[in-house]
């Protein structure tokens, strides 16, 4: 099992980070097998995405791709003088420049020293220049120097670290381009391409990200979030047939009792008095669940659109959060926030064991030791019996105190999980894990055994922790179950003793 020393390998790394990148490879466990679950879970948050395009397409929308990059003039056509309150929000990117790289006497030198030979000086300044011009994309730069310089990957690492500095000091140069801080933005475009090449209606929807400059990030802000935005183009289009479209998708999530409210303020892509919000009840309670309008005729025409356009716009996430009665937003996207719950099922699914057999003669082996144990538990000591024996070893059961038992009355308690909580019965019960205590141990003889080259003896004698019974947790069931304040009451006399002893080959 692999555990790193992070503190060590962060300081070393600081010291000297393609010596230490490259010692911690032998860090890395290497040919081992990892089982994973049967079934995952999904993310609630990408479940409804993929329930609003079934909604969406059941009701003859269009499933549409958006731009995600787009000028700030954009911005300007849809928002006209509200357009720097909106840029306000909006991120927008910035790219670093390509430097000029000379190649001089010195920097050749240098490179040399790394490579402990004379390079091609002419193909190094050509790789630069070509890096320059954007022919070689800087992720591509390390593999370029390698290929045509005949370099190893951590002497081009160490080039372009100590060589040329100046890479690492290059600032981001501002441009005009910006992230989507709402899916209204990318509509334009679209319906502007096919105003006159699609049949009227042109009835469009896309689920997908939004990315807005929030001033932080807390239980109700993210800086990027997902909406379900549709858009239809149509010469007879209105607010109110848009209301009945939007109230029959809703429908579809519970929602019901529509109420649309005309927004205050318009923001200026909508016409005057034809914005809302809307807001449904769900379980009581009444929730905003969306916004709805008609693009303003203005800004159509500066994208050249001659035709009514209706939009409505419904957060994911904010859904997400009602539907699924979240009060963190955080919890709810990131599994750094969450806190995963586990049943009944995933707890006992859970349990391992900590050695186990490898083969099938090992499995063989702990089987007749537990077949052993049960058929001879209520055997009086002194008493010896054996479990199991073939060419390479004889496995044994004994009590030596006299008039003791040969298990102790816990040995064959059944591990079970209910309410949380991992127990253990006389009978399996709840969610049964399908182990006993007894199992547990001869799991661990059975390892020992199957490649036993000198005797040994696992003894058990008053249980009170599942790694007496050869048995763990995983870290987090470990602590749910704390965090729930449940219980792992496992405990009992088992005291049994097994004896391993390798068979002499004659």
């Amino acid at each position: 099992m692999a555990l790193f020393d992070v503190a060590t390998i962060r300081k070393n790394a600081k010291e000297d980070f393609t010596s230490t990148w490259l010692s911690t490879a032998a860090l890395v466990p290497k040919n081992t097998t990892v089982k994973l679950p049967e079934k995952g879970r999904a993310h609630p948050v990408r479940d409804l995405m993929q329930r609003f395009r079934e909604v969406l397409l059941a009701r003859g929308f269009d499933e549409a791709e958006n731009l995600t990059i787009l000028p700030d003039s954009d911005v300007t056509k849809q928002y006209g003088p509200e357009a720097l309150v909106i840029l306000d929000r909006a991120f927008y990117l910035a790219q670093l420049p390509r430097p000029e790289i000379g190649v001089s006497a010195q920097r050749v030198q240098q490179v040399e020293s790394i490579v402990g030979r004379p390079v091609d000086v002419e193909e190094l300044g050509a790789i630069l220049r070509s890096y320059k011009r954007g022919d070689i994309e800087a992720d591509d730069l390390i593999e370029a120097l390698m290929k045509r310089l005949k370099i190893l990957d951590n002497q081009a690492t160490e080039i372009i670290h100590r060589v040329f500095p100046e890479l690492y000091n290059l600032k981001p140069v501002a441009t005009d381009k910006t992230l989507r801080s709402h899916m209204t933005a990318t509509w334009f475009h679209t319906m502007a391409a096919l105003q006159d090449k699609a049949t009227h209606p042109i009835a469009l929807f896309s689920v997908g990200p939004r990315y807005r400059n929030e001033q932080r990030e807390d239980a109700h802000h993210l800086r990027v979030h997902h909406t379900a935005s549709i858009a239809i183009l149509d010469p007879e289009m209105s607010l109110e047939a848009g209301r009945a479209l939007t109230t029959s998708v809703l429908a579809a999530f519970g929602f019901d009792d529509m109420e649309f409210e005309t927004k205050t303020a318009t923001s200026k892509y909508y016409t005057p008095g034809l914005e809302e919000e809307v807001f449904a009840k769900y379980r009581g309670q009444r929730v905003e669940v969306g916004d709805i309008g008609m693009y303003s005729p203005v800004a159509l025409a500066n994208f050249d659109i001659r035709y009514p356009v209706f939009n409505a716009g419904i957060g994911i996430e904010r859904t997400a959060m009602i539907l699924q009665g979240a009060d963190d937003i955080r919890k709810l996207m990131f599994p750094q926030f969450s806190i995963v719950d586990f049943g009944n099922a995933d707890i006992a699914s859970s349990l391992k064991y900590i050695s186990a057999p490898k083969t099938e003669r090992g499995l063989k082996i702990a089987k007749a030791i537990e077949g052993s144990a049960r058929k001879h538990k209520d055997e009086v000591a002194p008493c010896e019996f054996v479990a199991y024996r073939d060419n390479k070893v004889e496995v044994k059961i004994v009590e030596t105190e006299a008039g003791k038992k040969l298990i102790g009355p816990a040995g064959f308690n059944e591990i079970c999980v209910g309410d949380g909580t991992i127990y253990s019965d006389l009978q399996p019960s709840g969610t049964y894990t399908g182990i006993n205590y007894m199992r547990g141990v001869a799991m661990a003889a059975a390892a020992m055994a199957e490649d036993a080259v000198e005797p040994r003896q696992l003894q058990v004698k008053t249980v009170r922790h599942l790694s007496d019974l050869n048995l763990e947790l995983p870290e987090a069931v470990r602590q749910h179950i704390e965090r729930q304040q449940k219980k792992i009451g496992v405990g009992g006399a088992m005291f049994v003793a097994i004896e391993i002893t390798p068979v002499a080959q004659g």
